[in-house]
């Protein structure tokens, strides 16, 4: 992987799937991912974070300036989950499906903020190290971390979310020697726990400057989606799951009481199958009404931010992950510093 620190994505996209593409081990992984859907996010929620360790990641993040603060924040991570919910849900063999229609304009924010950033000197690029380590914000932990989260599922769905975010990546430039999902099921499995040992573990104990202020950001703005979310408690329960120290105890009744809903519905109301029955489809219906409801209906988002949040954003300005966040705009500063240059 450390060969594609210098690599950039690929610039011809493929439309086509892959020639080993399986549509029955696709549909299985976006299932897989419904079934699951609370604990999903929940855990690419936490891969989001864990991404936001790698600096390279975060440097670019940081330089634009656009999920800075909890509304910016807001805009940019629902955007993310937006784009990942085409993914999962249409079909991805068609043309013209907004699953493609998404990954292009995700492919094109990638090749417009390599273009800009080689041009005007700033150094900022979207390279094949950075796609992978992004992939594992999507697949690793559900991997590694199964029982924890209460994922339910057998190996067969497991290697169908596999083959989802393989397509995935092959579809937005990742070539298949970088690629994560390339391989058997206990051969990602090890690479990832060999990611999360020496790359996000080390990160989470000793972060960059400006993680916590960007992560502080992040979780404020997902209120409106989970408003129970808090910053300590969301975070102690992350370094709990990767097996990394606590960094500071919690301090407030509140977060301690926070932490402890976390834990309990994973442990417990997740897990019990007398609890689960009852409990696993509510709390997936509830977080998919109140995504849907972010993305139609900001009315939460607009109480905690202000009416600003009714101004819609096009779905071509949004951005995907953090690396495909920070893309767009490195594109705009990239022109600004050139106009300026000129």
């Amino acid at each position: 992987m450390e060969e594609g620190c210098n690599v950039p994505v690929d610039t011809q996209r493929p439309k086509e799937v892959p020639e080993w593409f399986d549509a029955e081990l696709f549909t299985r992984g976006q299932n897989y991912f419904y079934s699951n859907f609370y604990a999903m996010f929940a855990s690419n929620l936490i891969g989001l974070i864990l991404v936001l360790t790698v600096p390279t990641i975060l440097d670019v993040l940081v330089f634009t300036n656009k999920s800075s603060d909890p509304y910016t924040a807001f805009r940019r991570y629902l955007d993310t989950i937006r784009h990942m919910l085409r993914w999962y849900r249409y079909d991805v063999t068609n043309l013209k499906s907004k699953s493609q229609m998404s990954v292009a304009i995700v492919h094109g924010l990638h090749c417009a903020a390599n273009r800009v950033s080689n041009k005007s000197g700033l150094g900022l690029r979207v390279t094949q190290k950075d796609m992978s380590l992004t992939q594992f914000g999507f697949m690793g932990l559900p991997l590694l971390k199964k029982k924890e989260l209460a994922i339910v599922g057998t190996e067969e769905d497991e290697r169908g979310i596999l083959h989802f975010w393989r397509t995935i990546g092959f579809m937005l430039g990742i070539q298949d020697k970088y690629n994560l999902c390339n391989g058997s099921l206990d051969e990602v499995r090890g690479t990832c726990r060999l990611i999360l040992q020496d790359v996000y573990a080390p990160g989470l104990l000793n972060p960059p400057p400006r993680f916590e202020h960007m992560v502080e950001a992040l979780l404020e703005g997902m209120k409106p989606i989970s408003p129970m979310l808090d910053t300590e408690a969301f975070m102690t329960y992350t370094h709990e799951l990767c097996g990394v120290p606590v960094r500071r105890p919690l301090v407030t009744r509140y977060s301690r009481w926070m932490y402890n809903i976390q834990v309990y519905t994973h442990a417990v109301l997740l897990t019990r199958a007398w609890l689960a029955v009852v409990f696993r489809p509510l709390l997936n219906y509830n977080m998919r009404f109140s995504v849907w409801l972010n993305i139609k209906f900001p009315v939460g988002a607009a109480l905690r931010f202000g009416t600003k949040v009714f101004h819609r954003v096009r779905d071509d300005a949004a951005a995907p992950h953090p690396t495909m966040a920070a893309a767009g705009n490195s594109v705009a500063s990239g022109r600004v510093a050139m106009q300026s240059a000129a």
